[in-house]
């Protein structure tokens, strides 16, 4: 039997996931709608089960989980499809955790399935995938031992995504973000707020623009601040498209402008080659303060996608521990803790910097 089922396999980022699995020797099944790709995808994987389960039929997944402890799912836009994994695990009563950077589908989750969860002795773990697992360990370590900091967090994005990706950032975009001020929830849209932010060599100052990140809801899970802001890095060009091109984005939410957006998307190649991915340098800034004290963590990397599928194969690899007690909607470093983020980090070569009033 099974410890882990990943569901939505023959995907860019779970084709991704399914090889680190492998890599790392869990056990594991596979599930999709397609059973011709699954079989190819387990040929090449080590052999992992095939399980055919489709968006939309909650009762086939929740059969398809009926052996394992944890599930992984890479099906989004999850604010449109991931509610098939979510109810079925609940009714499966299995671990739970996805590859989500979507705000909206998170605070979704912790308001409508977080005592849910917790009644029926699971754990549901979004964003265990970049960008918030690097996002909620760089907030983790700038915050620790300051109390009721102020926290602003700055993210430095490769330029390349995949199909997927860029159909969620048009939901994301066009969502209001959650921000703290003296403890209380602000909402704020992206571009709605800008600043210069210290970003580390080699990237130097840059403009930054305020987005709805999904850091927003994970971060009060674990951390007592009084204040988040949530920021990009920009160009004027691209600050100057997003004012214009953000209100656009709530009319293309209507369904003949998604199906045209989705048939431009489908001339899209499906995600970075490996060329792209490796180049795909990323920055995460987490600048605290509390009373008179202040630290920055700066958190870089390589490689978006192949950091997701890592970060998830070794979250539900703890998940699936005997000794995992965690219930309710939880956090990236709720499930692993900072020590085991930082091996994976090194392992994966993320650098962490810290700078501080000493």
């Amino acid at each position: 039997m099974p410890d882990i089922l990943l569901f939505g396999a023959t995907g860019y980022t779970g084709r991704l996931t399914a090889h680190a699995l492998a890599r790392r020797g869990a056990s594991f099944a596979i599930a999709g709608r397609d059973r011709d790709k699954l079989e190819t995808l387990s040929e090449t994987t080590g052999g992992p089960e095939v399980r055919v389960a489709a968006v939309g039929n909650v009762d086939a997944l929740a059969r398809a989980l009926r052996d394992v402890k944890v599930m992984i799912t890479c099906v989004g836009p999850f604010s449109e499809l991931g509610w098939t994994a979510v109810e079925a695990a609940l009714q499966a009563r299995v671990h739970y955790l996805d590859s989500t950077g979507e705000g909206t589908f998170i605070e979704r989750l912790i308001a409508m399935r977080a005592d849910e969860a917790r009644d029926s002795g699971i754990a549901m773990a979004p964003a265990m995938g970049f960008d918030e697992v690097p996002g909620d360990v760089a907030a983790t370590l700038a915050t620790r031992e300051l109390e009721q900091p102020d926290l602003v967090l700055t993210y430095a994005f490769p330029s390349s995504g995949s199909r997927g990706t860029l159909r969620s950032i048009f939901g994301i975009a066009a969502a209001e973000g959650a921000w703290l001020e003296q403890g209380r929830v602000r909402r704020v849209k992206a571009g709605e707020e800008n600043r210069w932010a210290p970003m580390p060599p080699p990237l130097g100052a840059k403009p930054a623009v305020s987005f709805p990140l999904a850091e927003g809801h994970l971060a009060p899970l674990h951390l007592d601040l009084h204040s988040l802001q949530l920021y990009v890095t920009t160009d004027p060009l691209s600050r100057s498209l997003m004012r214009v091109g953000i209100p656009m984005l709530k009319l293309a939410s209507s369904e003949p402008v998604r199906k045209l957006t989705d048939r431009i998307l489908d001339l899209l190649p499906e995600g970075p080659n490996d060329r792209q991915r490796a180049r795909g340098r990323w920055t995460i800034l987490a600048e605290a303060r509390g009373g008179d004290s202040w630290r920055n963590v700066a958190i870089t990397g390589r490689d978006v996608y192949g950091l997701t599928a890592e970060f998830l194969s070794a979250g539900a690899l703890r998940m699936s521990e005997t000794d995992f007690d965690l219930r309710g909607v939880v956090s990236p470093v709720q499930v692993m803790g900072i020590d085991r983020w930082r091996k994976e980090f090194l392992d994966h070569d993320v650098r962490v910097d810290v700078y501080e009033q000493r």
